[in-house]
């Protein structure tokens, strides 16, 4: 029989025939792996971060032996050939399987064919295929093709899985309607996951009460890992951007829970994404898409400042780029390039906030006038090109290649920022990587080499120095009862921060015990970071606007007001910040992993995931990094009076710190204090259970622990403030820990129709070790003198600022129930819907509620848990799509999610500043809907398809954010807000969370 042309990708081809390992290589691996599960090495179970593989059982017909027939899966895509033989009870394992559809089939001894199957396999998939006994045809054109043979639903062949996850495939990914064309956008399909995109075009994607620092992408099973800067994803820190062409990502899966020792430097979710390869065909694609303020219906707070007299400018958004993909030599060499570019022109109103509390005199009138609007420019191009290269049956190449290239000129704050107050970015980044596949019989070599480069270069766009207007809401006027009006002058911001290095891996699989898959696996990164700038580039201004005369307490220089000090740079209603030098931090960091697992088929019902994994990293943050001597000597020196508090004689302020807890010497570094973290051993298990044999019903469930990493940025934050004379010192601990998530999980999966699935599972994620940095000062007693507990103490040592101390001592905790029903896509009915559901109960020890990397007020008395203000407690994201049930082969799709709303965080000063206390408040829920509708006209292997998409078809306003601050006590006579606070402007929104209603058209061409 001749196997359909090809479609999909890649290829590692094994045969039971080629000439073996030598036996004494095989049983020194043998043992080395019954030595490891002896030592309590738990091996792990998922086989591949990207790959799939294939298991089942061949009930061989009578008079053949089960043992020793061969097993063929040919890819329908590229006619490559994986092959592997039966063990002696005719089980058998094929590994290392790219995405696609392929056809099984199995032979006997003598090359007579057996059975034939199909089946198609998504990224990291785990699939089980029996193949039944069949008449033994007289010629291989004699032979039916069968299909996956499951009791209820054929599409189960990946539910005996211990992990928890969503495939999104590439028809999902290119029908569902989508504000830009970010591949991650569907992401939010696995429960548990959200994706989100703000007011300026910023997106995440987040996992429970872990901030989105805490997730990884693996691109064809490279982790993208920032190690710098925040995002989790390296390019991802403050960009309009999109991480990836998505004309290249052919599926991706979305993992939240019990994922497997391959993946590292995780703790939340691990997103695996396999991209597109070329074929035995040529194929390609051109598209263009536009969007724009003409097409987009304004929002309620761009109402409001219409209202005012600041116009919304024109402005919009086009992306297109084209992709191709081929045969260099039929079967043996294919190339695929892509290309996605980015054009935004957006627009913002320029209105500020609070000017109803001041006079109409001073200052204010020229800041009112200056109101207005401004477009802001965003370019991005990226580039992936991939070449596939099968040198023989035993060998086979990837080489892969992508840039990102980024400009960006973006506002200091979208809302507040006057023209000019804006900075001037670069986002740029590079990566090869290099694939070598080496199979025979029960073997599977995988070796890698790569390298990346990332620079992330913001810049002021002005020089002059950045003022922050606020108004005072206390009596007498003070900076530390106020808020913010607008924003002036340049930003402060001026950095330099580039990530680089090459990385190399060996992951070998074997399949020679019965029941077992044991893969095992090494990788070395050998990175640098270049860190260098400067947050203070020019003189950074917070100044009060006295509320009866209008006029600033600043004039230019110096502060005014009451209590100057500090050679004129602060007051109680002025405070500025000088402009400092760039420093550096520039250093290398080798990272190693270590890991093995077990996929171990120990009846046909049941399957246990056994893994352990071990992380390295020799210079995580500088450990070279010395204190500088007048930071020691400051803090050793004698204390004095503060807070009105008189320290015993002779009393130092390093003593008063260890009276509050702090043993400041665990903080300051020689240049040799700084030790390596040894202990990240993380074993994960996990269980799957057929209970009755058909795959409809599955119990599953484990545990797992994941480590993660910190972000570099954190040195060049402590070289960088320890630099100005005087100024602040900032301090991290000696001994850091690395954060990790401890992982748990039960769930059921069950076959609720022929065509649709569900899941419902428990999970709880509890995450140490995340690191924060925290407010060190005391008062000589050891305590807070009369500081409100929500708000930290300010003034360190005589003669400079504020100590700031970092340390792993974070800690979120999320309770979750996941819920999914699943129809996948068939040609026959020609349409998919997915459905998911989250119950989250997340908490969090940062007093910030947010998981922020601050959290100022960490060790004082009475703080425990706390509501994350970044998870929804319900949320419920459902999908649709159809090519063939509405008329004139028109095809449709629909998105919707449902949130039930953040809590808020509100900050409660009735009864005076010292007694401050925090309150939760309720937001608006998050709803969307978004629709798409499209043809296709097709002229022989040619189509030319027209889409429009209506984004938020409902014209919901989801707001992003609230004034949150309840106040002071009113004064006599004044109306006090719902909760008896004096501001008046509590509850009202200040961010939105995506647009209105908005079009937009898509037109491609393919081939």
């Amino acid at each position: 029989m001749t196997a359909p042309r090809p479609r999909s990708t890649t290829a590692s081809r094994r045969h039971p025939s080629f000439p073996t390992v030598p036996s004494v290589t095989r049983s020194a691996l043998a043992l080395a792996v019954v030595v490891a599960l002896a030592a309590g090495i738990a091996p792990s179970a998922q086989a591949q971060v990207s790959r799939a593989t294939v298991r089942g059982l061949v009930n061989a017909p009578a008079g053949v032996q089960p043992g020793g027939l061969s097993i063929t899966a040919t890819n329908s895509a590229n006619g490559a050939r994986y092959r592997t033989s039966t063990r002696a009870d005719g089980r058998y394992a094929l590994i290392g399987l790219a995405p696609g559809e392929y056809v099984v089939s199995v032979a006997a001894a003598d090359g007579k064919p057996i059975k034939t199957e199909r089946i198609t396999l998504s990224v990291g998939e785990s699939a089980s295929l029996d193949l039944g006994a069949a008449p033994v045809a007289d010629t291989p054109d004699a032979i039916q093709l069968g299909t996956v043979t499951v009791e209820g639903n054929a599409s189960r062949q990946g539910v005996k899985d211990s992990q928890l996850g969503t495939v999104v495939s590439q028809r999902m990914i290119e029908a569902l309607p989508q504000t830009t064309r970010n591949f991650l956008s569907a992401a939010d399909l696995a429960p548990g996951v959200a994706f989100s995109t703000d007011s300026s075009g910023l997106s995440r994607v987040q996992s429970g009460a872990q901030d989105f620092d805490h997730l990884n992408v693996f691109i064809d099973g490279v982790g993208q890992k920032n190690n710098i800067l925040r995002g989790g994803v390296s390019g991802q820190s403050d960009t309009r951007g999109n991480p990836f062409p998505q004309s290249a990502i052919a599926e991706y899966k979305v993992l939240t829970q019990n994922y497997k020792a391959e993946f590292d430097q995780v703790s939340s979710a691990a997103i695996t994404a396999v991209t597109k390869s070329g074929t035995n065909e040529f194929h390609g694609e051109i598209y263009g898409d536009r969007t724009g303020t003409n097409w987009r219906s304004m929002n309620s707070l761009e109402k409001e400042r219409e209202a005012q007299g600041i116009s919304r400018p024109s402005s919009e958004k086009y992306e297109y780029g084209a992709s191709i993909g081929g045969p260099i030599v039929k079967d043996k060499l294919h190339f695929f390039v892509a290309y996605d570019a980015k054009r935004i022109e957006d627009s913002r109103q320029i209105a500020g906030q609070n000017f109803e509390k001041l006079p109409n005199a001073g200052i204010v009138p020229e800041l009112l006038a200056r109101r207005g609007s401004q477009v802001d420019p965003f370019h991005e191009d990226l580039f992936f090109g991939k070449l596939d290269a099968q040198l023989n049956d035993e060998h086979r190449l990837t080489l892969s290649a992508r840039l990102r290239r980024e400009t960006d000129r973006i506002a200091e704050d979208r809302n507040l920022s006057l023209p000019g107050n804006d900075k001037e970015r670069r986002n740029d980044e590079t990566r090869i990587d290099l694939k070598h596949e080496w199979s025979r019989d029960d073997w599977l070599s995988e070796a890698r080499i790569g390298y990346e480069d990332y620079l992330w270069n913001p810049k002021s766009a002005s020089d002059t120095p950045l003022v922050r207007y606020k108004v005072s809401t206390a009596s007498p006027q003070v900076l530390t009862a106020s808020q913010d009006v607008i924003l002036d002058g340049g930003s402060p911001d001026a950095q330099r921060r580039k990530q680089r290095g090459t990385f190399v891996s060996e992951e070998l699989t074997y399949t020679g015990f019965d029941g077992h898959v044991i893969k095992g696996g090494v990788k070395l990164k050998d990175m640098r970071y270049d860190l260098s700038g400067t947050a203070n580039s020019v003189d950074a201004v917070e100044v009060l606007i006295d509320n009866v005369t209008g006029l600033p307490y600043w004039d230019g220089t110096n502060c005014l007001g009451t209590n100057v000090s500090n050679n004129g740079s602060t007051s109680a209603q002025c405070n500025i910040r000088r402009a400092s030098a760039a420093s550096g931090a520039s250093f290398k960091n080798k990272q190693w992993g270590l890991y093995l697992q077990d996929d171990w088929a120990v009846t046909n019902k049941l399957e246990l995931n056994l893994g352990v994994r071990w992380d390295y990293e020799d210079n995580m943050l500088n450990n070279a990094y010395a204190t500088p001597a007048d930071r020691i000597a400051a803090l050793m020196a004698l204390d004095g009076e503060r807070y009105g508090i008189v320290p015993p004689a002779g009393q130092t302020y390093a003593q008063s710190l260890a009276k509050g807890g702090i043993d400041i010497s665990q903080y300051i570094s020689s240049g040799n204090s700084r030790k390596a973290f040894k202990n990240a051993i993380a074993p994960r298990v996990g269980f799957s259970y057929d209970v009755f044999g058909n795959r409809n019903t599955v119990v599953f469930g484990g545990y797992g622990r994941s480590y993660d990493r910190t972000m570099a940025n954190h040195a060049l934050d402590e070289a960088q403030k320890n630099q100005p004379a005087g100024g602040e010192i900032w301090l991290i601990r000696n001994d850091l820990k690395m954060p990790y998530a401890d992982q748990f999980s039960i769930g059921l999966r069950q076959a609720l129709t022929k065509t649709w699935n569900g899941e419902i599972a428990l999970s709880r994620v509890e995450a140490k070790n995340q690191f924060v940095w925290f407010s060190g000062n005391r008062d000589a007693n050891g305590g807070f003198a009369q500081q409100s507990s929500i708000d930290p103490l300010w003034g360190g040592p005589p003669g400079f600022g504020q100590l700031v101390l970092g340390d792993s001592i974070g800690r979120t905790r999320t309770d979750s129930v996941f819920v999914k029903a699943e129809k996948p896509y068939s040609e026959s009915s020609g349409w998919t819907a997915t459905l998911a559901y989250t119950y989250s109960d997340a908490k969090t020890t940062n007093l910030q509620w947010s998981n922020d990397t601050f959290d100022w007020t960490y060790g004082r008395a009475g703080r425990g848990w706390n509501p994350s203000t970044l998870v929804d407690r319900h949320r419920l994201v459902g999908a649709f799509m159809t090519d063939k049930l509405l008329p004139w082969g028109l095809t449709f799709s629909a998105k919707g999610t449902y949130a039930s709303g953040f809590p808020r965080r509100l900050t409660n000063c009735i009864g005076g500043t010292p007694q401050c206390f925090l309150g939760e408040g309720d937001s608006p829920s998050f709803r969307q809907v978004d629709i798409s509708i499209g043809k296709a006209f097709k002229y022989g292997i040619h189509q030319v398809a027209l889409r429009l998409d209506v984004l938020n078809v409902l014209g919901a306003d989801n707001y992003g954010g609230f004034d949150d601050w309840i106040g002071n006590a009113p004064q006599p006579g004044a109306t006090p807000n719902r909760l008896g606070g004096d501001n008046l402007n509590l509850d009202k929104p200040n961010n939105i969370r995506g647009d209105n209603r908005a079009m937009r058209v898509v037109l491609n061409y393919k081939f």
